[in-house]
């Protein structure tokens, strides 16, 4: 709309987070995310539900892991923002629906986190308390609380710390794994591994279900991703993280299993374990299938002695904290996405003024985080080995009304149900953009699209099958919490601060006679060619129905100016409200009142639906060229996409035709019936009895149609004509077997037509619908396409139609 330049002030903040993670940092945030819980937790659970075979559940999870990685790959290497699955599938869908996907992965990296911490805690509470002396009766969660502070302290001061941290963390885990590998290896059995490897092989079931629990250990090649915005040259060094962490982090996973399926065959460390450890009256086999998440560490301390197994306790806090710390990093980077578009509140896209980290949205992200800790680990947690007896674990698992056991296996569930939902979108997100953007330059490609894409999806639903029902249960009522927030938040009027603090008035002209005024269009101006003839229909339809005009212009500022220099472009949009203003004094329309506002804002549509809400207009009326856009995912233009799509109130779009006449004679009025064409056929009443012009209601009908449709559609267009009483209006059937070829032709002996909108299939992008949109394209007059503001029942079926 209206032009803003990008000079900006001097000393004031930018909006961009800085680029300073190499390759290094990028594969410590893969690997420290990937060598975590997982490896030290999740590899004892596996052995010990399958043995060798656990090797080939990680080797399934990370294969099916490797094909969404691939479509992240593919996706890095063209958008190089922050955001990862999210944004991607934002970049291929403009529809409202992306925000579940944003959901999904706004919950599901915090309820990763929420695993590593809470088995930070368990591990700490086991092997640190009676180390340090602390009291049995301290909670375990909360030194898991505690590091969460931590972490989002270090993640609110800045990315590069954040990455450091990553950094050696992350080098020393390595190091104490290759030691503990050096320690297990040397015992090497090919008996044992064979023999465990054939006891297992046949339990398909179980293989899967152990490959499903242990997907969450390869999530760390989205985590990559999701720093796009601070990655140097990410589309090159994002797939070379993704693939370099995943492979290194499978072959070293693999190794880890062998030395687990190795001690826990061997009758000394059998041995050793009845004389090291209070194996409760259990058998030592027995001991360690039932707490098969300390089987490293014990593992550790037969092999390495009694210093080998607290070298690797602490490898493996350090371990689940790094991961964490990754974690919380990819997870307010989504919010950040979500919050640039329009799908969170507009303060979680704050930067800090000192540190240019998004503090808010990584706040927020502890907080989600502390929620999981909160129902999985403080309300209905179970500690593995711990039995739920202290009286401070499980607070309310043991009550009657609830019962209800979680603990680490429930949380590492939900989070890879949300994580393998948000995978398979961004997978059916990579075979949409290769047909709707086939010129995009793709500095890495997916092979076999859409085979792999579509082979990915079947394997993460697959994972989410074997994952069982109280799992997705609770997955589910993760996402209809996220949806109904949505609705709630959206449901809401933002105040008047939040909508000046987005898109601040620069001018304001009232004009005190509107003000009781029982109707307010508004119709921003962006081309000043077009103010005569938007005034004019704008005043129209004022007129006859007690109502008032707002004119409004936009300053548009780059992303990067801060909106405070926006003043100093406020006299151009100025003059164009006085044209408009001027216009309306000295025409036919000087009885409407007719106010005006400059805004300024980063996104046109963005002030423009701020205006909107803020005045709570009934009706916006836009200009539009005429033309289809060339972007497969823009129909009329992003700006007037948007407002169609998410206005809260009637909107008209005013196609104008440069040759048409200075007055409005006779209106064309197709119709079909429906709440948008009853739209269409109000606007021709109001400008008829305006105008004294004369209304033709049109139907066309299918040639081949028989006797008896073609008196339905005469006496459907009779019944609308006692609409029109008091009005010069006519009715007229023709055949045709095109209908946008009928409407035009028929257009061309009128000076105006106005047609409402259509619904149309699932997944077809448009605004309007074809039918509406080719006849604003093609009509030989000017056009005026309407959509009703429909009620909260019909909204939402809007909202959740891809378009």
């Amino acid at each position: 709309m209206a032009e803003g330049t990008s000079e900006a002030g001097g000393g004031e903040i930018g909006e961009e987070l800085d680029r300073n993670i190499g390759l290094l940092g990028a594969l410590a945030i893969g690997i420290g995310t990937m060598i975590a819980a997982g490896i030290f937790v999740l590899s004892g659970l596996a052995v010990a539900n399958v043995g060798t075979v656990a090797i080939v559940s990680f080797v399934l999870a990370a294969l099916v892991a490797a094909f969404t990685a691939a479509a992240y790959a593919e996706f890095s290497s063209i958008y190089f923002e922050s955001g990862g699955g999210y944004m991607y599938v934002s970049e291929t869908f403009k529809s409202n629906l992306t925000y579940i996907m944003g959901w999904t992965m706004i919950v599901g990296y915090p309820a990763s986190a929420a695993f590593y911490l809470a088995s930070f805690s368990d591990w700490f509470y086991r092997f640190i308390y009676p180390v340090l002396g602390i009291p049995q009766w301290i909670p375990y969660w909360i030194p898991g609380l505690l590091v969460l502070g931590l972490l989002v302290f270090i993640n609110s001061r800045g990315s590069e710390e954040s990455s450091q941290f990553q950094i050696v963390v992350t080098a020393a885990k390595i190091l104490l794994l290759l030691l503990f590998l050096y320690g297990g290896l040397r015992s090497f059995s090919t008996d044992v591994v064979a023999t465990s490897f054939a006891q297992n092989i046949g339990n398909v079931v179980e293989i899967g279900a152990t490959s499903a629990l242990v997907f969450i250990t390869f999530i760390g090649f989205s985590a990559i991703a999701t720093n796009a915005d601070e990655i140097k040259k990410p589309g090159t060094t994002i797939p070379r993280a993704i693939y370099i962490s995943m492979g290194f982090v499978t072959v070293l996973y693999a190794l880890v299993v062998l030395v687990i399926v190795i001690a826990i065959n061997d009758q000394q460390f059998l041995t050793f374990l009845s004389q090291n450890t209070d194996l409760g009256g259990l058998s030592p086999t027995q001991y360690v299938a039932n707490n098969g998440e300390v089987s490293m560490a014990l593992a550790a301390q037969y092999y390495l002695g009694n210093i080998g197994f607290y070298v690797i306790i602490v490898g493996a806090l350090f371990s689940m904290l790094s991961a964490a710390n990754a974690t919380v990093l990819a997870g307010s980077r989504v919010k950040l996405a979500l919050a640039r578009r329009n799908h969170l509140p507009s303060q979680f896209e704050d930067l800090h003024p000192e540190y240019g980290t998004p503090y808010k949205a990584t706040i927020l992200t502890g907080g989600f985080i502390f929620t999981f800790i909160l129902i999985f680990s403080v309300f209905f947690g179970e500690v593995p080995g711990a039995g739920g007896e202290h009286p401070l674990f499980g607070l309310f698992a043991d009550l009657p009304l609830f019962g209800i056991h979680l603990g680490l296996e429930s949380i590492t569930g939900v989070a890879n149900f949300l994580l393998l939902l948000g995978f398979s979108t961004v997978n059916v997100a990579v075979i949409f953009s290769r047909r709707k953007f086939e010129d995009l330059e793709r500095g890495f490609r997916v092979p076999l699209v859409p085979y792999v894409p579509i082979l990915a999806v079947l394997a993460n639903v697959g994972l989410v099958v074997s994952l069982g029902f109280e799992t997705i249960a609770l997955g589910l009522a993760a996402e209809a919490i996220g949806i109904a927030f949505w609705f709630a938040w959206k449901g809401r009027a933002p105040s008047t601060e939040e909508i000046e603090r987005e898109t601040p008035t620069a001018v304001a002209e009232q004009n005190p006679s509107g003000r009781d005024r029982d109707y307010q269009i508004v119709v921003p101006i962006a081309n000043p060619e077009n103010v005569e003839r938007l005034m004019r229909t704008a005043t129209d339809i004022a007129r006859d129905r007690n109502g008032e005009v707002m004119v409004l212009s936009v300053v548009n500022l780059p992303e990067q100016t801060p909106l405070a220099s926006g003043q100093q472009y406020t006299d151009e949009r100025r003059e164009v409200l006085n044209q408009a203003m001027a216009m309306a004094d000295g025409g036919e329309g000087a009885d409407v009142p007719v106010s005006g506002t400059v805004r300024i804002s980063h996104q046109v549509d963005r002030a423009i639906l701020n205006t909107i809400e803020q005045y709570g207009s009934d009706a916006v009326l836009m200009g539009w060229g005429g033309w289809r856009a060339r972007r497969r995912d823009v129909v009329l233009g992003s700006t007037v996409d948007t407002v169609v799509q998410e206005a809260d109130c009637d909107v008209l779009v005013e196609r104008i035709d440069p040759g048409s006449a200075p007055t409005v004679g006779s209106i064309l009025l197709p119709t079909a019936g429906g709440p948008h064409a009853d739209l269409a056929a109000e606007v021709a009443r109001s400008i008829a009895r305006v105008t004294d012009a004369h209304v033709e209601l049109l139907r066309v009908v299918d040639p081949d149609d028989e006797e008896a449709d073609r008196a339905d559609a005469e006496s459907v267009l009779e019944a609308a004509l006692a609409d029109f009483e008091a009005i010069d209006a006519g009715a007229t059937v023709v055949e045709g077997d095109d209908i946008v070829g009928a409407i035009t032709d028929e257009s061309s002996n009128h000076d105006l037509t106005i047609i409402g909108a259509t619904r149309e299939g699932l997944l077809q992008r448009v605004v309007f619908g074809a039918i509406p949109e080719r006849v604003g394209e093609r009509a030989e007059s000017t056009v005026i396409l309407a959509k009703r503001n429909l009620d909260i029942t019909s909204r939402l079926r809007e909202i959740l139609r891809w378009r």
